[in-house]
């Protein structure tokens, strides 16, 4: 992925929803479609810049300048907090996914557990070596919504 780009990132099995992040702060696997409102697309579009932790990994920032992390196993978008946990927590190294162009995410601090949905909740979870998992934790960087 090249980073210093903006992207949306999407479901490699469900085509029609993206990485987003909600009001609560929180990611979700939402639908988006040229007719979604400017805020829906905005929720999709992140800018791909160097691993926070790791150079030769991935952060994602939203336009407020929040970063995808996990916390209590969950995606949620937060401002940096400058901690090493953080930039940590806010890391993911690219590896291949289950579709053509596709990557899965696995996490820079938690080597083994990867960016997935879940019930079209965005979570860190333990690599499951079947179908649906490999799925589940496949996206394509996308042109960008916003």
């Amino acid at each position: 992925m090249p980073t210093n780009t903006t992207r949306s990132l999407q479901s490699v099995n469900f085509p029609g929803r993206y990485a987003t992040v909600r009001s609560d702060s929180l990611g979700y696997l939402d639908p988006v479609t040229s007719a979604s409102t400017t805020a829906v697309k905005q929720s999709a579009t992140f800018t791909i810049v160097p691993g926070l932790a790791d150079g030769s990994c991935y952060s994602f920032r939203d336009a407020s300048g929040r970063y995808l992390r996990h916390k209590d196993l969950r995606i949620r978008a937060d401002a940096s907090n400058g901690t090493t946990l953080f930039d940590k927590d806010a890391t993911y190294c690219a590896r291949p996914g289950s579709a053509t162009d596709s990557v899965s995410l696995e996490s820079y601090n938690y080597p083994g557990r990867y960016l997935r949905h879940y019930n079209y909740e965005l979570r860190l979870d333990t690599f499951q070596d079947n179908a649906t998992f490999r799925a589940d934790s496949s996206f394509k960087a996308v042109n960008p919504w916003a």
